[in-house]
């Protein structure tokens, strides 16, 4: 008897959590970059650009490895749903030794290679996987096999490309504009939350990340997976920013955007605020949104 067979929640919460690891290793790249503005001139990070993605490079390549990895333990999971033994390869003759006459974990078994794993799932699974998510996946594969086996040269991991490809897995294979919900749920139980606890620490990394994403990925891109308008004005979040009122979080936007509108929602934290439509007393600042529960002006947080 086959034994520890793993469900496909195991192998879903395995895969969100690569993708969360890949994901955090290529963020904190960015978030680096975006504090080095405070300290440097645009002139000097332009120059000091290809020594910096230079030295940035094995942890892009360690970040992509993960992300395959996550991609495949979803497949896994979706593949799971329908049934475990699917995933079982190879002829009875080379299963492991003595597994007709004992008990054998299922860890023991060699399962299907990840260049099989979507003609498996396709052929079994009621819902197809979609044409995107399989050029990404198989772009994924080859470049870790790259990464794994050989050393290619002419391979140029970027940033911005490793987080289009977190976000249309996500997307395909954990539900629509998901993300930063799994991103959220795996920072709150991460190993420094867990010794140093602190209210909202969760939300206000996801909005430091989000800032660093907004920069780095196109309009389009932002408004397909996150519903983020880069072109509409933004504004602070005050669920967010009361976590550290030096940094920026405007990452709250109008909703609907008119001018009447009393509500903004925070692309990072997820939460809506009910706001006023009040001019602001600094002179210097021409804004007109007001949170009402924390007195301040949203555009510029001065306290009324």
């Amino acid at each position: 008897m086959i034994l520890e067979v793993p469900s496909s929640d195991d192998f879903k919460n395995h895969g969100i959590d690569y993708l969360n690891i890949g994901w955090g290793t290529v963020l904190d790249i960015l978030i680096s970059l975006e504090d080095a503005r405070e300290c440097h001139d645009e002139a000097y990070l332009e120059e000091m650009g290809a020594d910096f993605w230079g030295a940035a490079e094995r942890e892009l390549a360690t970040a992509l490895s993960l992300i395959e990895q996550g991609a495949e333990f979803l497949i896994k999971a979706r593949i799971c749903e329908v049934s475990p033994w699917l995933l079982i390869t190879r002829n009875p003759s080379e299963w492991p030794r003595g597994c007709s006459q004992q008990n054998v974990n299922f860890s023991l078994f060699r399962t299907i290679d990840a260049q099989d794993l979507i003609k498996v799932h396709d052929t079994f699974s009621a819902q197809r996987i979609d044409t995107e998510f399989v050029e990404v996946f198989d772009l994924l594969r080859q470049q870790r096999n790259s990464i794994v086996h050989t050393v290619d040269k002419t391979m140029k991991l970027t940033a911005s490309k490793l987080i289009e490809q977190v976000l249309i897995v996500s997307d395909q294979l954990l539900g629509s504009r998901s993300w930063l919900r799994h991103r959220l749920e795996f920072l709150e139980r991460d190993r420094h939350n867990e010794l140093y606890p602190s209210e909202g620490g969760s939300n206000y990394k996801v909005a430091r990340e989000f800032i660093a994403i907004a920069s780095a990925l196109k309009p389009a891109e932002l408004r397909r997976f996150f519903n983020f308008n880069k072109r509409q004005r933004s504004y602070r979040c005050p669920e967010c920013t009361n976590l550290d009122w030096n940094y920026d979080c405007k990452t709250a936007q109008l909703t609907p955007n008119f001018p009447q509108s009393t509500t903004i929602h925070c692309f990072a934290c997820g939460h809506d605020f009910t706001i006023e439509r009040t001019v602001c007393e600094d002179s210097d600042c021409k804004g007109n949104v007001f949170d009402p529960g924390y007195g301040r002006c949203l555009t510029c947080w001065n306290q009324e």
